[in-house]
């Protein structure tokens, strides 16, 4: 069967304006698909990437702890780095999440089609996704599956972080110390050694840190650092035996390669955090890089006061579990027209469609 006969966009949500395109990736609980959305109010059409999950496809787990956590984040996050979501609706078992469409595809992609990157162009875009990480854990939030593939690529060739399916909330506890991870989650090539090893509990922060020093590796590298089974990979992290391939050992910069290093840190209490990588030797050797722009010290102030109330989980919860009260109506749980990061309120936004 083609995608096209599929017709993946539920036909309530078709009526608000978004017209599908073309299949692009799909994932263990969802599928990618390119489309276009006509905004009648400002006269303009906008290709966005919708990702579409089908809740009666997903596992129960899935449903009941990580969709809802999904889709709590990204009604808070809002980054220059991190993809923009446009508008995230339901439709009966169907939840369509619809955010700015990356032009120049992903990373890993990038990679296989140009090799492996020089020193100037892996520093702008490490500083952006670890400008993207900053606000993340500065707002109490682990993202937990860094790796290539969740790296997108505008069109002006700025990295926008995405795919928050195993993100979690990592809040401090009244002593002080970190709400610690028990789930093992996030791709194989990317997990730090205390997820292999499977302590119990981790943090997830200095595991974003961890995977954010592959994601460098391989842009310098066109590699990953560690290779094989389980065992063996974990024997390997922990004895540092990882080493840049031959074709550029000799052309990297001492400061970058300490930068490297200080991230593949098996030991995860000295391993470097990503503000201590936005102040690293190597970062600042390019001076338009020491300080930040409006939009990036806006994003980092509202982080710092940012906080999460435990009911919004709750209204996530309640708006996926609630019934739609015609075969035309659809809920929405960020609606495009909304600037603020709450869960907006329902709203009639069609003639033809009911919001229950």
């Amino acid at each position: 069967m083609s995608y096209a006969s599929e017709q993946p966009i539920p036909s309530p949500i078709e009526a608000l304006g978004y017209r599908w395109v073309k299949h692009l990736s799909e994932g263990c609980f969802s599928k990618v698909h390119l489309v276009e959305h006509h905004d009648e109010q400002q006269a303009r059409t906008v290709r966005l990437a919708c990702k579409l999950i089908d809740t009666k496809k997903c596992s129960e787990k899935f449903r009941r702890r990580f969709l809802p956590r999904e889709l709590t984040v990204l009604l808070h996050v809002r980054h220059p780095y991190i993809v923009r979501i446009h508008a995230i609706i339901k439709c009966r078992s169907k939840i369509c999440i619809f955010m700015r469409y990356a032009e120049m595809g992903d990373l890993l992609t990038f990679l296989i089609d140009h090799g492996p990157l020089g020193e100037p162009r892996t520093r702008i875009w490490c500083r952006q996704l670890a400008l993207a990480l900053q606000y993340l854990h500065t707002s109490g939030i682990a993202h937990r599956d860094v790796k290539c593939e969740n790296v997108l690529l505008s069109a002006n060739f700025n990295v926008k972080l995405t795919d928050f399916g195993f993100a979690r909330y990592v809040t401090p506890k009244k002593g002080g110390q970190l709400e610690l991870s028990t789930t093992f989650c996030g791709s194989f090539d990317y997990s730090a050694p205390e997820l292999l090893k499977g302590q119990n509990p981790y943090n997830p922060k200095a595991s974003d840190a961890w995977a954010f020093g592959v994601v460098i590796y391989m842009l310098l590298n066109k590699a990953v650092p560690f290779k094989g089974k389980t065992r063996k990979v974990y024997q390997e992290q922990m004895a540092r035996a990882w080493k840049f391939r031959s074709r550029v050992r000799n052309t990297l910069s001492p400061e970058v390669k300490s930068l490297v290093r200080n991230l593949l840190e098996p030991n995860a209490l000295v391993r470097w955090t990503i503000d201590e990588v936005l102040v690293c030797d190597w970062l600042v050797q390019d001076p338009r890089l020491r300080s930040l722009n409006a939009a990036e010290f806006a994003a980092l102030a509202e982080a710092r006061v940012f906080a999460r109330e435990s009911a919004d989980m709750e209204r996530v919860r309640s708006k996926l579990q609630r019934p739609e009260t015609s075969e035309r109506s659809v809920t929405m749980i960020k609606d495009q027209r909304s600037d603020n990061l709450r869960i907006c309120v329902e709203s009639c936004i069609s003639t033809r469609t009911s919001v229950s």
